[in-house]
Parts: structure tokens; sequence; C-alpha cells
């Protein structure tokens, strides 16, 4: 199984992050882009994305001095920007498309 593919226990996130599992159930609740999937007998297990965020989140409270209100803020600007570049590039390839379809109606 490739490491992107791996799932992680709460146990294992808290010992490669440094964040206790009492804090890691505490953001799960205060961070609603923490998804948090359970298996069958209702363990928390944690994707590769899922631990990056939790870096992010340890990173911005404790190395950047953000409040978990200003982290909040944070994830929803980034995902505000992402969507918006999603759009733009969207519109950017229909323009092209357009274009080529315009060349396309020129060649003999």
């Amino acid at each position: 199984m490739s490491e992107h593919n791996r799932y992680y226990s709460i146990s294992e996130v808290s010992e490669i992050t440094g964040v206790g599992t009492h804090i890691l159930r505490y953001w799960e609740k205060q961070f609603s882009f923490l998804k948090i999937q359970r298996d069958p007998a209702g363990r928390r297990i944690y994707s590769a994305k899922d631990v990056e965020r939790i870096k992010q989140i340890q990173k911005l409270l404790y190395q950047n001095g953000y409040k978990i209100v200003g982290v909040k803020k944070k994830f929803h600007d980034i995902h505000n920007t992402q969507k918006k570049n999603k759009q733009n590039s969207s519109a950017l390839l229909k323009k092209i498309l357009r274009y080529i379809k315009e060349i396309e109606k020129c060649l003999p």
C-alpha cells in the first residue's frame, strides 16, 4: 500500500505530529474541514491529507500564534482562493476551446 493511500490511527497521528489525542479529538469538533472517517468498529482513521491538515493547523496555532478563529478563517480563505482559481481555470479553458473551434472553421 502506498504512503498516500494509508490510513493512520489517532495514536499514530498523535505520535507523528506530537499533538495529544485529546487535542486531535477537540480539533475534529472545532474544524469542520477535518472530516475524519471511522472504520467499521467506530475508530477514527486519518488519511495522509488529514495528517497534513493537522500539521498545518499545528503550525498556525503553535508557531504562528493564530487562535482557533484565525485558523478557521485562514482555511476558509484558502478554500475560497482555490475555488476561485478553479473557476478561473475553467473559464480560461472554455475560452481556449472556443478559439480552437474558431480556428478549425477557418481551416480548409
